[in-house]
């Protein structure tokens, strides 16, 4: 998938709790009281 967005631009959405996938993220961000927060308690 690294590959697949590098070469062609694309971006992956994820949802997730499994902190191994949230590691391998550039950007994440998590739901704080019904509001979306970039990074959150929930990245590690």
């Amino acid at each position: 998938m690294k590959k697949m967005r590098d070469e062609s631009g694309t971006t992956f959405i994820f949802s997730t709790h499994d902190p191994k996938i949230m590691g391998e993220a550039e950007r994440t961000f998590s739901l704080e009281d019904g509001r979306l927060v970039e990074g959150g308690s929930a990245h590690g």
